[in-house]
């Protein structure tokens, strides 16, 4: 029986293996010529692997594209999914560093070049920052409603991220729409945190991200005309005669309970520089919260002359 099968096997047994090899070659043709092998290319999301633990990495590039070569079968067969791009950071401590990706791709698939070769890394510190609130308004109002009180559920917030971006937080705030509002109301709004400049600054988040605002709002305008005093002084040898102010009285707006406790508007304080006869000049009112008035400022003048020196009689 083996005789049979080993003389079948050997017989022109040069023909066969000339008609295998040919087989072979004839297939390998075919095949390049149905599914050659083409270049791709895919847009893979980059992963942060291995960080250590205490601090944050900070990649400005989120995706690499990936070149590869492969038969045209494989690109049909395969999206971007089947490709993991990322970067390893095992064992790096805190500072820059440039790292090259690493590709894991589907078999049948070879790296042909990755888009950007290297990446810039860095590790920063994780730290927390107390920070106050500041609670900014929008819009006015409905008329004849002013604002009595707005009252949040915190005043200090915690600020969280990696330390150069943190370091950069000048400003934790909210911003309530009055709108048209003639009630009060409450309402819940999220913190943001800007750099000096009013950028919103990125790796960072605010702990709690929102807080309660409770708005008092009250029914009726109360007006009332007030004297105007201006806060003057001179220096010492010198005093302040003939002042006046124009205008001498101003008309306030806002809520009853707030009007009614004011008797006067000073202006902001401001000491006269001695060398000058006549004093005039424009300056602010000091205007309390939740009141209004047309005049934000006021023109006062005086007289400057030296103090009268009084000399003791003596007996002779």
């Amino acid at each position: 029986m083996m005789k049979k099968f080993f003389d079948l096997f050997s017989h022109n047994l040069l023909k066969k293996l000339i008609a295998l090899v040919a087989a072979f070659f004839m297939w390998v043709f075919v095949m390049n010529d149905q599914d050659p092998p083409i270049n791709g290319s895919y847009t893979v999301p980059l992963t942060i692997s291995n960080a250590p633990y205490e601090l944050m990495p900070i990649c400005a590039e989120k995706t690499v594209l990936v070149e590869a070569r492969a038969p045209r079968s494989n690109f049909v067969k395969y999206d971007a999914n089947a490709f993991r791009a990322y970067a390893n950071l095992e064992g790096l401590s805190e500072g820059d560093y440039q790292i090259t990706p690493r590709v894991i791709m589907p078999q049948g698939f070879e790296l042909v070049e990755i888009t950007p070769s290297i990446v810039n890394v860095k590790l920063d510190p994780l730290i927390e920052r107390q920070m106050p609130i500041e609670i900014l308004t929008t819009g006015s109002v409905a008329e004849d409603t002013t604002v009595k009180e707005i009252v949040q559920s915190m005043d200090m917030v915690t600020v969280v991220g990696p330390k150069s971006f943190v370091d950069r937080a000048v400003r934790v705030y909210g911003t309530v729409n009055l709108s048209g509002n003639a009630s009060s109301f409450e309402l819940q709004i999220p913190m943001r945190t800007v750099d000096d400049k009013e950028n919103p600054i990125p790796f960072v988040r605010v702990v709690p991200s929102v807080i309660t605002v409770s708005v008092d709002i009250e029914s009726g305008i109360k007006k009332r005309i007030v004297p105007v005093v201006p806060e003057l002084t001179a220096p010492e040898g010198w005093e302040l005669t003939n002042i006046t102010v124009e205008p001498a009285q101003v008309e306030i707006s806002g809520a009853e309970t707030a009007v009614n406790s004011i008797f006067t508007l000073k202006t902001v304080p401001f000491t006269v520089q001695t060398g000058q006869r006549l004093f005039k000049s424009t300056l602010k009112l000091t205007v309390p919260e939740g009141v209004k008035t047309e005049h934000e400022e006021v023109t006062v003048s005086a007289e400057v002359i030296r103090r009268p020196i009084v000399r003791e009689k003596t007996e002779n």
